[in-house]
């Protein structure tokens, strides 16, 4: 019974801790650049976004952006062998920018301050049928 018990523990604690280490890789990936660019002079605002995609299905995360600066959005994901799709949207819904592949810098320069979408589409996972995400907006007054 003791043996039972423990080996359903441990099935219980492994696919946990294999999902909060995948979600650390992609952090870790997105963190690599947080001082480079913050060194060049851009802001990050707030703190990294992570989460989970699953295949077929659409994240959506909601953002605010002024016209006075020029924005950033960096995504990295858990492997370098996802193919995800990453756009963005204005509050009208046009699409300024898309990229594909396990990581991706999208950039934005809002005409009016208003809301923005970034959406991640997951076309196929590395070993899964999901994948783990770390997303990071950063800022920059505008140039003239």
């Amino acid at each position: 019974m003791r043996t039972t018990a423990a080996a359903l523990i441990l099935f219980l604690f492994v696919p946990l801790s294999s999902s909060e280490a995948d979600e650390e890789i992609a952090l870790q990936r997105l963190m690599n650049i947080v001082s480079v660019l913050q060194d060049l002079g851009d802001e990050m605002l707030g703190e990294p976004v992570t989460g989970t995609v699953t295949l077929g299905d659409t994240i959506a995360h909601k953002m605010n952006f002024s016209d006075e600066y020029m924005y950033h959005v960096h995504i990295w994901s858990d492997s370098y062998f996802n193919l995800m799709e990453f756009w963005l949207t204005d509050s009208g819904g046009e699409i300024h920018n898309i990229a594909g592949g396990d990581n991706a810098s999208l950039a934005a320069y809002p005409d009016t301050s208003g809301e923005w979408t970034l959406q991640i589409l997951l076309h196929e996972g590395a070993s899964s049928d999901s994948a783990y995400y770390a997303a990071a907006v950063f800022r920059a007054w505008r140039y003239i």
